[in-house]
């Protein structure tokens, strides 16, 4: 097969009728367009010009490869065209992944702003609470809790967006018709909605350098934010909920925080994405709108420092 450097020196030959000029198409030295001339020959088995001193003319074995030389040329200049535009156009498929929680109380908002001041791009949203790999499962981005999941690896870029934490919380109804809580012990005589795989041993509970692990008696097991929150405010018994998924029912005084000095975790959340250098414009856009929005949505970033990007090439 010839060279398709060679052919599109050959093209450059054909148009401009001497080596000078060939070489001035292409800005590189006349002897490369004479070796790859030559090359070209030697590849095809035919004579393709003929020399002189001044200009070159055609032979029919050349006057027959010119089309298809042209043709080639215009195809690498379309295929550049083309990869310029992905790198300068906020348009095209965007494919995001994330948790249930996340999605519906802080990424779903974000991603429609985004949609609507960008309306060429084709944002996609999967909800998936399993650790998903942008690589191995083909997603641009993933806003991932690093609660209890690897988030980096040399694959990969992670961008941290903030901190989240998990809470207790109990309706207003729920609290006056139950015992007071002043201490983590109190809850032994409460009902609780918690998830069974982190409290079948005990409720954990941080208050600065203080931590105690409290025995307590759910009313069942289950782990899911929104029938959580929906079982507390209908007063069923006192829920952990993640910050971010109850400010609007706090300000609604529909839910009050249980033991507010007492936390139950607290833990980071990153943009994850396939490591790509340079970043096109949509991949750019998308980093730059989403990472400060997602941020002013966790309650807790109010409290804390964020850290600096993590590139782990």
């Amino acid at each position: 097969m010839p060279s398709p450097d060679n052919l599109l020196a050959f093209d450059a030959l054909a148009r401009g009728g001497s080596f000078t000029a060939a070489a001035d198409l292409l800005d590189c030295n006349k002897s490369l367009i004479s070796a790859r001339i030559k090359e070209l020959e030697h590849e095809l088995g035919a004579v393709l010009v003929q020399r002189t001193t001044r200009k070159v003319a055609l032979t029919e074995a050349g006057e027959r490869l010119r089309p298809h030389a042209a043709r080639l040329r215009e195809t690498v200049a379309q295929a550049r065209m083309a990869v310029d535009e992905t790198q300068s156009d906020v348009q095209g498929p965007l494919m995001v992944s994330t948790t249930s929680s996340l999605a519906q109380y802080v990424l779903g908002p974000v991603l429609s702003e985004l949609a609507t001041l960008h309306p060429g791009l084709q944002l996609s949203l999967e909800v998936n609470n399993q650790l998903q790999d942008p690589v191995a499962d083909v997603l641009d981005f993933c806003l991932r809790s690093a609660r209890s999941h690897k988030v980096h690896d040399d694959r990969l870029v992670a961008r941290l967006a903030g901190y989240a934490s998990e809470n207790l919380y109990a309706s207003p109804a729920y609290l006056a018709r139950h015992p007071d809580i002043r201490q983590p012990a109190d809850l032994a005589a409460h009902r609780l909605l918690a998830t069974e795989a982190e409290h079948r041993g005990g409720l954990k509970l941080t208050r600065g350098e203080q931590h105690v692990q409290q025995a307590i008696a759910p009313l069942f097991y289950l782990s899911h934010y929104p029938l959580q929150a929906n079982l507390a405010l209908a007063g069923h018994g006192i829920t952990l909920l993640a910050d971010y998924t109850v400010q609007r029912h706090l300000d609604r005084g529909e839910l009050v925080r249980v033991l507010p000095e007492w936390h139950c975790d607290y833990w980071p959340i990153y943009l994850v994405h396939a490591f790509r250098a340079p970043l096109t414009r949509k991949y750019q856009t998308f980093i730059d709108f989403t990472l400060p929005r997602v941020a002013a949505a966790l309650p807790e970033n109010g409290k804390s420092q964020t850290g600096l990007d993590r590139h782990t090439r």
